[in-house]
């Protein structure tokens, strides 16, 4: 039956004689198919088939080139997992798509925060043990200091001498030479 046409036959009249009208049907569908066949015969006797074949050609172009950018839109959609989680890709209604491109927006914003604020607390713990070590060298600095100061020290350098029966003298000038029978042979050993 031709889907184009409607029904001639009623409800009633099919119940009657369903096999009879079904002959009719395959007999109508026949007699329209006929027609057809003739009309394309006259068309490409009189030449105006080849003008519609030629339509025809550059209309399934069309259809093909169609089917392969959708087919070519489709890969680049289905290709990348990541961008379609960012883009919303494989969303179907264009108004769920820019609602998720705003959420994924704010999850990156909350990202970059939460991210911002752990480099922060990492960066002032490191801060701060920087400043406990700083610390623990200035002390140790005047620790050392005092020691060598005491050591150092006029009375301590006095008593040192008089322990190893030396004589201390001072200088008028500034050059004076050794000689080498005064040389030590033992060390001076500073106990603190």
């Amino acid at each position: 039956m031709n889907l184009h046409e409607e029904d001639k036959y009623t409800p009633e009249e099919e119940s009657f004689d369903p096999e009879g009208i079904a002959e009719l049907r395959r007999k109508d569908e026949e007699e329209i198919l006929k027609r057809r066949i003739r009309r394309e015969i006259i068309k490409v006797n009189s030449g105006e088939s080849d003008e519609e074949i030629e339509q025809e050609k550059s209309r399934m172009a069309e259809e093909e080139a169609e089917r392969k950018a959708e087919e070519e839109r489709m890969k680049r959609k289905q290709g990348s997992i990541i961008i379609n989680i960012f883009t919303g890709g494989f969303l179907s209604s264009d108004s769920a798509a820019i609602y998720y491109r705003m959420l994924i927006a704010i999850a990156v914003m909350c990202f970059v925060c939460i991210f911002l604020t752990f480099m922060s607390l990492n960066a002032d713990r490191e801060y701060s043990q920087l400043e406990k070590r700083a610390t623990v060298l200035r002390e140790r600095a005047i620790v050392f200091e005092e020691r060598r100061y005491d050591i150092s020290s006029r009375e301590e350098v006095d008593r040192l001498l008089e322990r190893h029966n030396i004589e201390l003298k001072d200088l008028d000038d500034n050059t004076h030479v050794i000689p080498a029978d005064e040389i030590l042979a033992e060390p001076i050993i500073v106990e603190q």
